[in-house]
């Protein structure tokens, strides 16, 4: 007598969705703003010195990151696809922040060379002044891909509302 089970076993897939879309993009966004531009903008601006520019760079970077993970999770949560569960949303963002461990390294790297702007000119050379300009370009794709997959969140939810009255 042999006794047979099925398998209650989901199988993994690469699909995000919009939710996990929107983790990924949120937390990268959100640090790059915070690490790479603020920065940058304040060293410029003659408000922050220029003294441990990529530690402070990267510790904006994490506190951008982390906030940016939590908001863009909950968007993305209340902003799902239709006919998509909570569940399926849930597993979504967690799909979304094991994808964006990695894209954090990369946009961390980014918000450094977009933080040593003030260091980039005073050197004066083409190297680092492109360095840091394709990093400022790199880091607005990234922003205005986020901002792509936040409207189309904000549709989804508008079209809730809509469907709910």
């Amino acid at each position: 007598m042999q006794a047979t089970t099925e398998s209650t076993r989901t199988p993994l897939t690469r699909n995000m969705g919009v939710t996990g879309k929107l983790v990924v993009g949120g937390t990268v966004s959100t640090g790059l703003l915070l690490g790479g531009y603020v920065v940058a903008v304040m060293t410029l601006a003659g408000r922050m010195n220029g003294n441990a520019l990529l530690l402070t760079s990267m510790g904006l970077f994490i506190v951008g990151a982390a906030v940016g993970l939590v908001v863009s999770a909950i968007i993305g949560l209340v902003g799902r696809e239709d006919g998509l569960s909570w569940g399926d949303a849930a597993r979504r963002v967690g799909k979304g922040i094991l994808f964006a461990i990695p894209a954090c390294l990369v946009g961390s790297i980014l918000a450094g060379w977009i933080a040593m702007a003030m260091v980039a000119l005073y050197v004066g050379g083409i190297a680092p002044i492109a360095g840091t300009v394709i990093a400022a370009l790199a880091g607005a794709v990234v922003m205005v891909a986020t901002f792509k997959v936040t409207c189309d969140c904000g549709a989804n939810v508008f079209h809730r509302i809509r469907n709910a009255f």
